[in-house]
């Protein structure tokens, strides 16, 4: 890890577990090691470490939806064998259970009070990005015959809200732990297999 990359990780476990204006350049450099000089080198300020944290957060993002984009859309051979991978790649272990990822969402949830760009990131993230791709996939899902097509808006709104509960219970609530990413994707798997769909 350079000790760029190493500043942007020790900034964002801080940021995201006291919040941004709670942290100083002096904290960060204690715990990364360096003199601030280190770190003005790299970075203009504690902003602009941020404004990196950010960028890359969106960059990872925006592969994710790609990737989501580019998803096979032809028959599959079980009944949600297709929504469960993309559930599984995407959302869990590219997103929810990537720690960089994981740390943004937390950092989000505060920073969102004070930052309009953080809180619109967190709406986008959280709420509309996923909805948006459980809706593509439940018409997928649809379009072979999973179900009818009338009900994929009222299966959508159930399952949306379902997940949401779910990441908060168990990714976004304490420490993410391997115990906690298994439970989260054990329900998840019970959901996709007959609980609210």
């Amino acid at each position: 890890m350079t000790t760029k990359e190493k500043i942007m990780d020790v900034a964002l476990h801080m940021f995201s577990e006291r919040g941004y204006e709670a942290v100083s350049i002096r904290d960060i450099c204690g715990e990364v090691g360096i003199k601030e000089s280190t770190l003005y080198y790299h970075f203009k300020n504690k902003m602009d470490i941020l404004d990196s944290l950010i960028a890359k957060f969106k960059e990872h993002i925006e592969g994710l939806l790609i990737h989501i984009d580019e998803m096979p859309s032809g028959k599959t051979k079980k009944k949600n064998a297709g929504s469960t991978d993309i559930i599984d790649s995407y959302m869990m272990d590219s997103y929810l259970f990537d720690p960089f990822c994981n740390l943004m969402i937390r950092l989000m949830m505060i920073e969102q009070f004070h930052n309009e760009e953080m809180r619109a990131l967190y709406e986008k993230t959280m709420f509309t990005d996923p909805y948006d791709i459980y809706l593509r996939v439940f018409r997928m899902l649809a379009s072979q015959g999973a179900f009818s097509e009338s009900q994929v808006d009222a299966i959508v709104r159930r399952y949306h809200a379902y997940m949401t509960m779910l990441t908060y219970r168990y990714l976004l609530n304490g420490e993410l732990t391997e115990e906690r990413k298994k439970t989260y994707k054990k329900e998840v798997h019970a959901l996709m297999n007959g609980g609210v769909i």
